[in-house]
Order: structure tokens, then C-alpha cells, then sequence
């Protein structure tokens, strides 16, 4: 097992992991009846067949509804951080990252259950901080949903009580306007040599900064072409420096890999469009509907968004024969990704193509 004084998520310079394998359909709003079925069974095969073959990390959905459509997408989730303690009890060298919402979790309570999690992984547990933005998880949970500019003052109280609980060998007090504590102490404290990896996402400035400021990895998605993810890039590691810290940066992504690009292509199609749930992709792209950027744009970039959404909720497809597939994520690695959050159309059948043909190619580039 990975010493805690080392994090096996720092052994290679390309990371690779699996993304939303713990939610029914994964990336994937398809009706193919391979679809992913997200059971704890399931996730424990793909968790442990990713780490035999020295993947770095598995990233989960935080869910609490579906998209509906006939498969309710991603209604059906294993609840993040209990999911990450048994993915970590059964693994050696993995990293397994928890996903949470901050309103729906007290600071000290969630602090705990992470250190939890850290010591059953003998320092892989991360964790990946969402300030929240599904206004229909908060009603399932009687929780009203701050306006957008509060949601990150509340996410910063939660940030600064968790890291202070799991670092503070004395017992504090915290007053901020969302949260109040005292005689706060956490025993034990995380395996890890400092604290768990800490990511987060930022599409707004607001999120960007929140980001910036906490987190060791920034998510960010790809929407331009590769060329111009430098300069992207490049505006997001200069925020951060204004904070004094230096961040990595993570995207999402769904990889199709087949023996020739042909027959790549033709299983995307087929299982992101032909027999794509329609309503559920229509749910993913719903939002930027009501931003007013969809239904003016040409028709074939509506559908590359629709197929996007069906292939992999929104994310960036990488899909091709081996060599296109291994290509293209030196490409986006030498553009400034350190690492990259993968989904599949079903995790346990297509990773071990991945595993076989795309791993010894970027071993042999020498970023892995």
C-alpha cells in the first residue's frame, strides 16, 4: 500500500482515473444495454481493476437526482464519501476522491468522515468540493439554495473549519456568518502527510477564484480547441499565484477506443445518439438553453452538444484507434492537463482495451 508521507496520485506526470462510475449510467445518458449500472459490485470490480492497472485516481458524481429520461439518469448513486471508504478498504494504491456538496454537509461532521476515509486509505482519500448549483437536490433535502455570490462565502467557511479541524492540535471556535463552532478538535487526523488533495470546479469568476484559492487541482472543462487551452490555462495558474499557491489542473473527459478509428466513431454515434435517452440529454443541455446559447447555434454544433451530453454528461470526447487516443491525450497533457477524469460507456468492458493498447503508448511517450 502507497505510504501516506507519498500520495500515489503524484506518480505520474499524466494522471488517468475513472470519473462517475458510482452513478447509474456513469458519463454515458444512453439507452445501449450495455449501459454502466453503477451497483457497488460494479464499482468495486472497475475500482479494482483500475488500480491493478495503475490508474491514479477514481472521482465519483455527487448525485442526489436524476436527469430522468427513461433511465433516470444518474438517479440511481452511491452516496460519495461512504462510497470512498469501501472503494479505499479494498484497494492498495488508488487514490479515491469524495465529492460534496457543501450545504448539505456539516463542516465537522464531514471533516470526520474524511478522516475516516484518509486512514482506511493510509492517505488516498481526496476530496472534491462543489458549492452546489441543482436547486432540486437542495428541495430533496429541505435545504434552500443561497444565491450564487453567498454560495461561496458559505463554501469558504466550510473550507476553512474542515482544513482547520483536520491541522488544529488545540480546540477553536469559528463564528462566520453560515456556520458556527466551538471547542472544535478533530482526533485522529488525516493520514496524509499535510491534508487530503483538495479539488474543486469553476465555471463563474466567483468559482474560479474559490477555486484558485483552495484547491490543489482545479477542474476545468475543455469547450475550445486544444490550441487554445494554454492561454486558458495559463489565465487560471495566474490567479492562483496571486494567492501564493501553485495548482494542477484536471478536465473531464469520455474516451471511445476501438482497433481503428472507423469503428470508434460508429460506436460513439451509435451509443451517444442513436440510442441516446433523449430526455435526459435534453435535461443535461437544459441549462444551457436558458442561457441563451444553444438553440441559436448551427445545427451541427447543437448535435455535437448532444452527443457530448449523451456520450459523456457534457464532457470532452476523446474517441479514435489507440494511437489517435494516446495522441491526443499527450496533446491536451502538453497544453497544461495534468490530469484527466475519464468516463467509458461501461467501465469494466471498455477499460481493459484502454489498458492494453493506450497505457503502453503513453509509457512509451514517458508520461507515464
Amino acid at each position: 500500500m502507497a505510504s501516506p508521507d507519498t500520495r500515489s496520485f503524484d506518480r505520474h506526470s499524466l494522471k488517468l482515473g475513472l470519473f462517475g462510475l458510482n452513478c447509474s449510467g456513469g458519463l454515458s445518458a444512453t439507452l445501449a444495454p450495455e449501459r454502466w449500472e453503477g451497483t457497488w459490485a460494479q464499482n468495486l470490480a472497475a475500482a479494482k481493476m483500475a488500480d491493478e492497472a495503475g490508474l491514479d485516481f477514481l472521482l465519483p458524481l455527487g448525485r442526489w437526482k436524476g436527469y430522468g429520461g427513461e433511465t433516470d439518469h444518474n438517479g440511481g448513486s452511491l452516496e460519495t464519501l461512504t462510497w470512498a471508504a469501501g472503494i479505499l478498504a479494498a484497494t492498495e494504491n488508488i487514490m479515491a476522491f469524495g465529492t460534496v456538496h457543501v450545504p448539505l454537509f456539516n463542516p465537522i461532521v464531514a471533516a470526520k468522515q474524511m478522516v475516516t476515509a484518509d486512514q482506511i486509505g493510509a492517505g488516498r482519500f481526496g476530496l472534491n468540493i462543489v458549492c452546489g448549483w441543482n436547486v432540486g437536490e437542495f428541495n430533496m433535502a429541505g435545504v434552500e439554495m443561497n444565491a450564487h455570490e453567498a454560495r461561496y462565502e458559505q463554501g469558504q467557511e466550510w473550507v476553512d473549519i474542515v482544513t482547520r479541524a483536520w491541522t488544529s492540535e488545540t480546540p477553536f471556535d469559528y463564528a462566520g456568518t453560515h456556520y458556527s463552532v466551538t471547542g472544535a478538535l478533530m482526533k485522529p487526523k488525516p493520514a496524509s502527510k499535510n491534508r487530503p488533495m483538495i479539488v474543486s470546479a469553476g465555471n463563474s469568476d466567483r468559482g474560479r477564484d474559490f477555486a484558485a484559492r483552495n484547491s490543489d487541482m482545479m477542474f476545468t472543462g475543455i469547450h475550445t480547441e486544444v490550441e487554445q487551452i494554454s492561454t486558458d490555462i495559463a489565465a487560471l495558474k495566474s490567479r492562483a499565484a496571486g494567492y501564493g499557491r501553485d495548482i494542477g489542473m484536471f478536465t473531464n473527459c469520455y474516451v471511445v477506443c476501438r482497433p481503428t478509428r472507423r469503428e470508434a466513431e460508429e460506436y460513439h454515434d451509435y451509443y451517444a445518439l442513436e440510442m441516446a435517452d433523449r430526455d435526459a440529454v435534453e435535461t443535461l443541455i437544459d441549462g444551457r438553453r436558458r442561457r441563451g446559447q444553444f438553440d441559436d447555434l448551427p445545427e451541427d454544433m447543437q448535435r455535437t452538444l448532444r452527443q457530448r451530453a449523451g456520450g459523456g454528461n457534457g464532457a470532452y470526447p476523446i474517441v479514435g484507434d489507440p494511437d489517435d487516443v494516446a495522441s491526443l491525450l499527450i496533446r491536451l497533457h502538453e497544453a497544461g492537463i495534468d490530469a484527466f477524469a475519464m468516463g467509458f460507456a461501461n467501465y469494466t468492458e471498455h477499460m481493459p482495451y484502454f489498458r492494453d493498447e493506450v497505457l503502453p503508448r503513453l509509457e512509451a511517450a514517458g508520461v507515464r
